[in-house]
């Protein structure tokens, strides 16, 4: 009888542990698998739309809008080819590289007129403003360097939500893919171009609302509208004062707002005349019309100083003729305005009548013996 051969005990474990070993190797090449068949929902990843990039697929568009010889062989009137010349430096633009067809659609790479022009969008800003959002989405409502208020805000929200809006990117921005970039600064909307659009549409916000598009420099500007100093919106740095605290003649009324005032918001003034000049008088105060008349002559006009009124209609007479050092001295200082001042009282007059004021007695503007 044959011997049955016996393993030992230790080999059970041996097995055991490769049996296990091979159960881990089969559940990582086949967990991919499992959970591709496993019927689980699965989050869309979000995607931004896309601009139909045109460049290099708008030959056609360039080779007959380049050519006003092409635009006229083609038009159907003649007289208006010359408005659809293209300036071929404008394809080197950030709009211009993006191609005809990415704004406009139709066919670029058509040779027939009918073919190409087939379905073509004239102004994208008007007919698909979204598209125009896929770029300009974080649109400023105020352009602080430029001094600017943009109706950005609204025209976004009118697009955005698909209600009416009178207002499209292109009415300000004129035909960027064509070289007219306002932002830039290289090509700016001219200020009678929106002025024409506001009236022509009738907006609410007429054109004598400067603060509608404009952020006011001055610290004046609350109390005070553009219009008020400046004459015209195709000549803004023309300026009639129209509007000023102290009345301005003589050579004030030659020199320029900025000559007195810090540019840009007229800080720094008191309206008087010490403001800018130095005062020839110490202890006279710092407004020097108090005493001279602010013209040409810079002459003197004390009988219209408050402080002179009841005097002058008191004494009158020479005394309106007198300069202000007679009474005042060099340099001025202040006086009282009884007759003994500057006069003498007759020594007929001593035992009481030297104290008392001579006008109670004489008339200022008749002949003081009377």
């Amino acid at each position: 009888m044959a011997r049955v051969r016996q393993f030992p005990r230790w080999t059970i474990i041996l097995v055991g542990l490769g049996l296990a070993g091979l159960a881990i190797i089969l559940g990582l090449f086949l967990e991919p698998a499992a959970s591709a068949l496993s019927p689980t929902l699965v989050e869309p990843t979000p995607t931004l739309p896309a601009i139909l990039y045109g460049h290099g697929r708008s030959d056609s568009c360039e080779t007959c809008h380049f050519s006003i010889d092409a635009l006229q062989a083609s038009a159907d009137d003649v007289d208006t080819a010359a408005h659809y010349a293209i300036d071929p430096s404008s394809v080197d633009t950030t709009h211009g590289r993006l191609g005809c067809i990415a704004c406009h659609d139709g066919n670029g790479e058509a040779p027939d007129k009918a073919e190409a022009h087939e379905g073509m969008v004239p102004d994208m800003s008007v007919e698909d403003p979204m598209t125009c959002l896929i770029c300009h989405k974080d649109l400023p409502d105020e352009i602080p360097n430029d001094m600017l208020e943009t109706p950005h805000g609204t025209v976004v929200e009118h697009i955005s939500t698909g209600a009416e809006c009178d207002v499209h990117c292109s009415d300000c921005h004129g035909a960027v893919g064509h070289g007219f970039d306002p932002v830039s600064g290289e090509v700016i909307c001219s200020m009678s171009t929106c002025v024409a659009c506001h009236e022509e549409r009738q907006l609410d916000v007429q054109v004598t609302d400067c603060d509608a598009c404009h952020i006011g420099p001055h610290d004046v500007a609350a109390s005070l509208t553009c219009d008020d100093c400046h004459e015209s919106t195709t000549t803004w740095q023309e300026v009639s004062l129209g509007v000023h605290p102290v009345k301005l003649t003589g050579k004030h009324a030659e020199i320029g707002c900025f000559d007195c005032h810090d540019a840009p918001d007229f800080k720094g003034l008191n309206n008087v005349c010490a403001d800018c000049h130095t005062a020839g008088h110490d202890d006279m105060g710092e407004d020097c019309t108090a005493c001279h008349e602010p013209g040409g002559t810079w002459a003197p006009s004390a009988g219209a100083w408050e402080g002179h009124e009841e005097i002058w209609d008191q004494y009158k007479g020479a005394h309106v003729e007198a300069t202000c050092e007679q009474c005042h001295g060099e340099p001025f200082e202040a006086v009282d305005p009884s007759c003994t001042t500057c006069h003498q009282a007759p020594v007929d007059h001593e035992g009481g009548r030297d104290t008392i004021d001579c006008t109670y007695c004489h008339q200022a503007d008749r002949s003081w013996n009377e």
